[in-house]
Parts: structure tokens; sequence; C-alpha cells
């Protein structure tokens, strides 16, 4: 709708607007992990940020792949297909790709995401396109987060749920 001959730069950022704190974000998650628990849970998901990083890789492989790597060594003996190492290294993984964001400070500027929103909201397209951030329910957001993570991350199917909560309760 506007010419311009710099390129603007939108961040789409809740920081200044509308933050949630490391501490808000742990407990949702760790909620929303034991209402959508995986299906290879094996014990009650907890969340703990750590600055330490010997502390933290000592507790990794105390509490994830030592256990991990057990029970695929009772699954080879079984017969069975070793899948614990396998899931517990998707999860380093995908701990290690947010590790140099949460260990860092960030300050974006989201001066013109906040112009776009009182253009969409002054245009009466609000409704169809919601993009204030402020109107965001981390509960919400964070819920949904944790079903793509056992989707699409873990692979694991809708229809397991109820076994996997009954597994979590024993």
């Amino acid at each position: 709708m506007q010419r311009s001959d710099t390129i603007k730069i939108y961040n789409c950022t809740s920081g200044a607007l509308h933050p949630i704190t490391w501490r808000e974000f742990g407990y949702l998650t760790r909620k929303h992990a034991i209402e959508s628990p995986s299906k290879y849970v094996m014990w009650y998901p907890d969340f703990t940020f750590r600055t330490n990083k010997f502390i933290h890789t000592i507790m990794v492989a105390t509490l994830h792949f030592l256990p991990a790597f057990i029970v695929d060594l009772i699954l080879r003996v079984q017969g069975c297909k070793p899948i614990m190492m396998k899931i517990t290294k998707r999860f380093e993984r995908a701990a290690k790709t947010g590790e140099f964001f949460a260990m860092n400070e960030w300050k974006f500027c989201a001066d013109n995401m906040t112009k776009l929103v009182k253009f969409v909201g002054a245009s009466g397209d609000c409704n169809d396109f919601n993009i204030d951030i402020r109107s965001l329910d981390w509960d919400t957001y964070l819920h949904q987060y944790m079903l793509g993570i056992r989707k699409y991350i873990l692979k694991d199917n809708p229809d397991t749920l109820n076994n996997a909560r009954s597994r979590l309760s024993r």
C-alpha cells in the first residue's frame, strides 16, 4: 500500500509489548507437557534452566542419556527396536537450537510492527488478520506449542495421547 526506497523490518516480538519470563515459560511448558505427554515419556517432565554448562552436561547425561540407554538395552534384550536414545537425541538437538537465544538477552525494535497493528486495526481487517502480540494468550499458545512438539518433533500420533496420560500417571 505504501512505496518506499527503504526496506522496512517488522519484528514480531513480544519483549516490550507482551513479555513472558523464562520462569513463566518453564511453568507453562511443564504444565502442558504433563497435560499432553509424549507416548515416550518415562517419568514426570520437568523444565529447568541452568547457567553452568558443566552441571547441565552432567544432569543431561544422568537424567536423559543414561536412562534412555538402559531402556534401549532392555528393549534390545526383549527383541524390540531401541528408540529412547533417538528420542533423547532429538530433545537434545532441540535444546541446543534454543540455547544461544536463551543464554543471551535480545532487544528488538517493534515500532514498525506497532504501526502495522494500528494500520490493520484502522482498516477493519483486524478480525481476519490478528497481528497484535498483546492479544496472545501465552497459556493457549504454549499448549499448541507442546502439541506441535509431540506431532512434528516426536512424531507422536494424536491417538496415543490417552495412553500417554495413563502411562505418565503410573
